[in-house]
């Protein structure tokens, strides 16, 4: 060995390693994950990398439904916790009215995804991912109006609260004239998002504080025209006794990453929680995962464009 390799070699081995850091390098049952969070209609079911040892079994459900196609109605809002989809709760409330007329809430919607389903069989739930989509179901030539949306926590309204739809708008981040399109929202867990609830026992304020929620506010529509929405939600749930089902203890995400490294790696991405689609002729409107990515055909991909180690 010449003395010139041999000054390389030495010099190599007192070179620090450098290790990827979680936040730009997840492992693979932290990317998969990071896609449903980024894209909860289509990408593959999988588990969270939520902290804590609970394990449920997942499925996907969605609904479809209109607010505000009432006599008179050129307002409302809709409020919906996605994390916990009790029957007869408020984890979606809605309500519409004139301009100005403080609507209460007094009746939680039970049209939320897998609510019918959940009552009947969980014990205990909770929300891996979730979207929320909003379209005018009116005319072109009848547009008119503005739409408020937004990420919030999930205690700012409540069953029996009064509110109109400029005071939830006022709470809200985001703002545009009633689209043309669509405007999709993604859901962001919190931290009391990761808990198993009891999809048959009411909430309290500590536990609605806790969690994440998605809301939109609407104002100057045409009347009875309202807006329609689209609820995706992918729910883990453990089963009642006497259903015959054995709870699953092995389907836990094993990972490296934790929730807050798939977090900051998505927004790192320029991954964003809201968009809206139609904004240019011929535009669609692009999955969270394959705007920010670029179209996934498959895992072993991953690699290559650093999702995968």
């Amino acid at each position: 060995m010449t003395k010139s390799n041999k000054r390389k070699q030495q010099k190599k081995a007192r070179a620090p390693r450098r290790r990827s850091s979680p936040v730009n390098q997840l492992d693979p049952a932290a990317s998969n994950y990071a896609r449903l969070l980024a894209d909860p209609c289509a990408a593959p079911v999988v588990h969270p990398v939520y902290p804590g040892g609970g394990a449920g079994f997942l499925f996907r459900a969605d609904s479809f439904f209109t607010v505000g196609a009432t006599s008179g109605a050129t307002s409302g809002y809709l409020h919906w916790i996605p994390s916990y989809p009790n029957a007869g709760d408020t984890n979606l409330l809605a309500g519409a009215g004139a301009l100005g007329t403080t609507v209460i809430p007094s009746v939680a919607l039970t049209t939320g995804p897998g609510k019918a389903f959940l009552a009947s069989n969980a014990k205990g739930v909770r929300c891996v991912a979730a979207c929320m989509k909003v379209t005018f179901p009116g005319s072109e030539s009848t547009r008119s109006g503005r739409v408020h949306y937004g990420q919030t926590n999930a205690s700012i309204l409540d069953f029996g609260d009064s509110a109109t739809a400029d005071d939830m708008a006022t709470l809200l981040q985001h703002y545009t004239r009633t689209p043309p399109e669509t405007i999709e929202l993604i859901w962001k867990p919190d931290v009391g998002d990761f808990e198993f609830n009891d999809p048959t026992e009411p909430t309290g304020a500590i536990v609605r504080d806790r969690k994440s929620a998605m809301t939109v506010a609407w104002a100057g529509l045409p009347t009875a025209v309202g807006l329609t929405f689209h609820l995706t939600a992918v729910f883990e749930w453990t089963p009642k006794g006497g259903l015959g089902v054995a709870g699953n203890s092995t389907g836990k995400a094993v990972s490296r990453n934790t929730f807050d490294d798939v977090v900051d790696y998505l927004q790192n991405a320029g991954f964003t929680w809201v968009r809206q689609a139609g904004m240019a002729a011929g535009a669609g409107l692009m999955s969270g995962i394959s705007q920010t990515f670029g179209l996934i055909p498959a895992n072993r991909n991953m690699r290559r464009i650093g999702m995968g180690q």
